[in-house]
């Protein structure tokens, strides 16, 4: 689960595993509308690749990072998760 600036924590076979969240300048947050659903889609598009929980957790995070930089539930047209 997300916990805003406290580290996300997956549970995943029993295991518990947190990773920790980048923060961000209170400037650089604009808008935290969809900020759980953007986590979603990005740790979910890797889990569906087979990828191991760390990048799903990494794509959630970037994903959330990102979306909360803009207002309402938006991209940029070619976002850079690599």
């Amino acid at each position: 689960f997300t916990q805003g600036t406290e580290p996300t924590v997956v549970v995943c076979d029993g295991k518990v595993t947190t990773f920790p969240v980048t923060p961000l300048q209170k400037e650089q947050i604009v808008d935290t509308n969809a900020a759980g659903d953007a986590f979603v889609g990005g740790y979910l598009s890797q889990l569906v690749l087979g990828k191991e929980i760390s990048e799903c957790a990494r794509a959630g995070m970037y994903a959330a990072h990102l979306i909360i930089q803009r207002s309402g539930c938006t991209f940029p047209e070619k976002p850079n998760f690599a």
